[in-house]
Order: structure tokens, then sequence, then C-alpha cells
């Protein structure tokens, strides 16, 4: 059990994103101003709730399950649902807004944007650093069943 904290703390992250994700995609995004996407290239809010909770809440519950039962795909998976959470967070903000500069910082609301980039970013680096220690751990185990 080699690299447990980075497994876990990949695991947490994981499933946080998993739960808000989801719980965003089915109640808040569909309850969301059609004002807010006029003008934009969506007609309705589907795409960005399926985007949402399929896209970054299913990334990450596979990466998640995979963290914990194979971790060298977890880890890669990992660095995937990363990245996803990222691009949707980048491309909300091309649509939308960037909501601190739009509502100020002394909203809540307001920062759920910079968290998923932090949280996006976390897991991305987590996952790279378990794909590093994971792959070296794979290439040392293969070394020596060859005798190597």
């Amino acid at each position: 059990m080699m690299h447990r904290a980075n497994r876990v703390a990949l695991g947490l992250l994981e499933l946080f994103v998993v739960l808000t994700a989801v719980q965003g995609a089915i109640f808040v995004i569909p309850n969301l101003p059609a004002a807010w996407i006029k003008g934009t290239p969506f007609a309705d809010y589907t795409i960005p709730a399926l985007a949402l909770g399929i896209g970054c809440g299913g990334a990450s519950l596979m990466a998640g399950l995979a963290v914990m039962f194979r971790p060298l795909l977890g880890a890669a998976l990992s660095v995937m649902a990363g990245v996803v959470m990222i691009g949707f967070e980048l491309v909300e903000i091309g649509v939308v807004g960037f909501a601190l500069a739009t509502y100020g910082p002394g909203t809540p609301q307001a920062w759920l944007q910079v968290i998923y980039l932090a949280v996006g970013t976390a897991i991305t680096l987590l996952g790279f650093r378990l794909l590093l220690a994971e792959g070296a751990t794979t290439v040392r185990r293969l070394g020596n069943a060859w005798g190597a």
C-alpha cells in the first residue's frame, strides 16, 4: 500500500467532486435563470448539466474507484478527471463570466469557480504524482520479475 496518503487525498477530493457535481447538475443548474445563457452556444441548461454531472462527476467517480482498486489506472484517470474539471470551469467562465468579478468577493457563491479550479488542479497534480510513483513501482516489479 505505497503512496497511501496520496491515494486517500485523491479519493476524498474525487468523492467531493462526485457529490457536488451530481447535486449541482440535478438541483442547481436546471434552476438557474435562462437569461444567464441567452446569447451563448447553449439553448438551455441541458448540456451544461450533463457536462457537470456526467463529465465532471462521472470522471471523478471512475477515477476515485480506480484509485482504490487499481492505483496506476486510477492515477491516470485522476489526471483526466482534474483536467475535465478545469476545462468545465474555464468554459463556464468563458460563457457566463467570472463570478468573482461579477458578484464580488463578499458573495460566497462567487468563489465556486475559484474553488473548483483549485480542486481540479489539485486532483490533476495529485494524480500525476501518483502516476509517477505507481509507474516507478510497476517498473521495479517488472524488473524484479524478469530478474533484472
